[in-house]
């Protein structure tokens, strides 16, 4: 076979990796990838303690939605604050403060004073702070790069580090916490917060001067709901994603379920399907980077939120452990795929002025809304089989990219002239 002759079938993105020519973004992807994997290895260390402690599905849960609930209230208010506030000084404060939730539970452990109902407060600490971090995060990447049209390979090298992130810091945690104990665990993580804190404190962002006035941080919100409600494509999209997104993270549940009753696996099916979902979402945000086009959305975002729910529909109804195994890749490259291109869109048209309240309402609707979709999944599930419940949401988020393909036109509509100025002027 002549190799000159051969062609992909699609054509690679030039600009997949031009993100990295900002020194400033280079250096905060650098000092994410350490505090990312110090998360994990928090979050299965956290989750391996409660269950310890109480042996109590039902506890563990709380936990967890104490960890995200705060975020339907302090999202919105964290979007208004930060428009008028320095961002990278903003997260320089949620870092830190989220390195000490890390060192406070290490040193309850290691001194055997931990008890639920501390872990329970400390939960809804850390869901406070993570509701301010993760909208200024989000918000921030915009001003690390030279232009809105690297943001597509900023947000997808993001994505790729979270989930590289995602594969590597479980492995971490179970053998420390097999040979050592949670509290090790918490202090890693405490340890991996310091790179991206001495980043933060090195960069600069491009951001815009801030307003003097004074502001009433409840008539910021109104106006930013306002803003996204007479936006009709951001309002279409913003539909389509929080169906999506109250359906999508359902898998967190299901998949135990299945590795162990329907599948007849043990702990080890469970982790090869969790990982295989995660190499599944790094091919999904590299897809992203180089392959979707901004000038092709959001068509791509309705084949990908396709693929994720046949995927998912594919999975339910395998008898079979291997053909389970195999089918979680693409649903992994959906689900990811999803969300970075619709951020994606949601940054680079919306204004300046409004682009963080924009980024926190993307945030509630895509992490706020998973953990009620997991509790609603779970409470369904105890009263119809596991391959129902999840057939059933497969549909529904069939007829959610149903609905955002209908209303396709008019959003392409709407967003082509944004997309043609932004590429005269960048």
């Amino acid at each position: 076979m002549n190799l000159h002759h051969f062609r992909l079938p699609f054509r690679l993105d030039p600009n997949t990796f031009s993100a990295l020519k900002s020194r400033n973004f280079t250096l905060f992807l650098a000092g994410q990838s350490a505090a990312m994997t110090g998360v994990w290895v928090q979050k299965l260390a956290n989750s391996w303690l409660v269950y310890r402690l109480t042996e109590s599905p039902l506890k563990l849960g709380l936990v967890e939605l104490l960890a995200n609930a705060p975020i339907f209230i302090v999202g919105l208010l964290a979007g208004a604050y930060l428009e008028q506030h320095d961002k990278r000084k903003t997260l320089m404060v949620t870092q830190f403060l989220t390195m000490l939730h890390a060192v406070i539970m290490a040193i309850l452990v290691l001194t055997n004073t931990v008890n639920y109902y501390l872990i329970l407060i400390l939960s809804l600490y850390l869901g406070i702070v993570s509701a301010i971090d993760m909208p200024a995060r989000q918000s921030s990447i915009l001003l690390m790069v030279e232009s809105r049209k690297t943001l597509k390979s900023a947000l997808s090298l993001q994505s790729m580090t979270f989930n590289l992130s995602r594969l590597v810091g479980p492995s971490i945690a179970g053998f420390i916490v097999y040979y050592a104990g949670e509290g090790l665990c918490f202090l890693l993580t405490a340890v991996l917060y310091l790179p991206v804190l001495y980043v933060l404190y090195t960069i600069r962002f491009n951001e815009m001067p801030h307003d003097k006035k004074k502001h009433h941080m409840i008539n910021d919100v109104a106006e930013g709901l306002k803003y996204v409600k007479n936006f009709y494509s951001l309002k279409t999209l913003f539909i389509f994603l929080a169906i999506f997104g109250l359906f999508s993270y359902s898998y967190t549940v299901m998949f135990p379920i299945f590795a162990k009753d329907i599948l007849h696996g043990n702990s080890r099916l469970l982790g090869l399907l969790m990982g295989l979902f995660g190499f599944g979402a790094i091919i999904g945000a590299f897809s992203v980077a180089s392959i979707i086009r901004l000038e092709t959305m959001p068509k791509p975002i309705v084949k990908v939120s396709v693929l994720y729910a046949l995927s998912l529909a594919v999975f339910a109804i395998s008898p079979f452990p291997a053909l389970s195994m195999l089918v979680v890749i693409p649903a992994g490259l959906g689900l990811v795929a999803t969300f970075i291109a619709t951020n994606t869109i949601f940054q680079t048209i919306s204004s300046v002025e409004m682009r963080s309240r924009v980024i926190s309402l993307y945030t509630i609707v895509n992490l706020g809304l998973g953990p009620i979709g997991c509790f609603f999944a779970g409470t369904v599930t105890e009263h119809i089989p596991p391959q129902a419940t999840m057939l059933i949401w497969s549909l529904i988020m069939m007829l959610a990219s149903l609905y955002l393909f209908l209303n396709m036109k008019k959003v392409n509509k709407e967003i082509r002239p944004i997309i043609r100025d932004l590429d005269k002027t960048s």
